[in-house]
C-alpha cells in the first residue's frame, strides 16, 4: 500500500492550509485544515503551521492504520518540514516528491470547498497545476479581499509580508 501526504493552499491569501493523507489502493482519505491562525504575524514567524501539519498527518496515520511496512510519498513542501522528521523519527520508509493524481485532485477539490465557506464565492480551482491557474486563483481571492478587507481581514494569512504592508495601508 502507498500512503501519499499533500497539501492546498500554501500560496493562497485566504484561509489555512488543507493536508490530505491519501491512501492510494483504497482512495481511504483524512483530510484537515492548518488553522488561519497559524499564519498570523505572531504564529506565523513561529512556525507553527509546521506542528499542525504534523498532527493532521499524525491523526490521519492513526484513524488509517498506516503500517510501517507501507511506502509513504511527501510533498517536498516546506510546510512538511516537521511531518518529514516526525516520519523519519517513527521509523516510516518515506521519500519526498511531488504529489500528483488523485491525492492532488481530491485534494484541491476540498480546499475549494473549504474556500466556500469562508464565503469565498465561486473560487477557482487547480485543475493542471499550472502557474497560469495559481495566478488566477491568488488574484480572484485578492480582488476578493480587496472588496471588503477589515471584514474578511481575519480570512487571511496576515503574518505574510504583503499582508502586514497590505493592511498597514489599508489604516493610514
Amino acid at each position: 500500500m502507498t500512503i501519499q501526504i499533500d497539501d492546498q493552499g500554501w500560496g493562497t491569501p485566504i484561509g489555512g492550509v488543507g493536508i490530505i493523507v491519501l491512501r492510494k489502493e483504497t482512495e481511504e482519505i483524512h483530510y484537515d485544515i492548518v488553522p488561519i491562525e497559524d499564519f498570523n504575524i505572531d504564529k506565523f514567524k513561529k512556525k507553527t503551521y509546521l506542528s499542525s501539519a504534523r498532527d493532521i498527518v499524525e491523526q490521519g496515520f492513526i484513524k488509517m492504520n498506516v503500517t510501517k511496512e507501507e511506502e509513504i510519498e511527501i510533498c517536498s513542501g516546506s510546510i512538511h518540514d516537521k511531518t518529514a522528521q516526525w516520519l523519519k523519527n517513527e521509523g516510516y520508509n518515506f521519500k519526498v516528491m511531488k504529489i500528483d493524481g488523485l491525492a492532488q485532485e481530491k485534494g484541491e477539490k476540498l480546499f475549494i470547498e473549504y474556500l466556500r465557506t469562508l464565503g469565498v464565492p465561486n473560487p477557482p480551482a487547480i485543475v493542471e497545476e499550472t502557474v497560469a491557474e495559481y495566478k488566477a486563483q491568488f488574484f480572484y481571492l485578492m480582488d476578493w479581499v480587496r472588496k471588503d478587507p477589515q471584514k474578511r481581514k481575519h480570512l487571511c494569512k496576515t503574518g505574510w509580508k504583503f499582508f502586514i504592508k497590505f493592511f498597514k495601508e489599508k489604516n493610514t
